[in-house]
């Protein structure tokens, strides 16, 4: 996996540090969860409730719910090979239970030769690189941040 978590030098609320790192932490644990094909893993770092939203850069592009989240996500990195991903120009932002990451979410891929549930131009069994704009909203419940919202945006120049 690629993992590049920078984060900004911004002046620093006192008590705060502690939340950004672990919220940091768990942002570089989503990212394995979803290199390693994880999603019982990863399912459980998003909040299991109806107040879970996400806004995707595939379709379903219509705001979707935990569980088609989920689906959606387990349909989409099960159908690829060789994911690598990485958090790009991190800055982590802490509101007492809540935290909000933006970043830029760099990852790479290869479309099976056998097909899968990536339908673009790109032909089968190549490798695409791309970029999304990425913004995680965090709660914190109990001694976890959990994801309550998630918006990607792709880059124009996507592939």
């Amino acid at each position: 996996m690629m993992t590049k978590l920078s984060k900004d030098d911004s002046t620093e609320v006192r008590g705060e540090t502690d939340e950004r790192r672990a919220i940091t932490t768990r942002l570089g644990e989503i990212l394995q969860a979803a290199c390693d094909k994880d999603f019982e893993r990863l399912a459980g770092y998003h909040l299991d409730s109806p107040k879970f939203t996400k806004f995707d850069d595939f379709e379903p592009l219509e705001r979707q719910d935990a569980t088609t989240a989920m689906k959606s996500e387990a349909d989409g990195l099960g159908a690829v090979d060789n994911l690598v991903m990485g958090a790009e120009d991190l800055k982590v932002d802490v509101f007492g239970t809540v935290g909000v990451a933006t970043f830029v979410l760099a990852y790479g891929f290869d479309l099976p030769s056998s097909g899968g549930a990536v339908a673009s131009p790109p032909a089968e069994g190549e490798h695409l690189d791309v970029r999304a704009r990425a913004t995680l909203v965090f709660v914190r419940e109990g001694d976890q941040w959990l994801i309550a919202h998630e918006h990607l945006s792709a880059f124009k120049s996507n592939p």
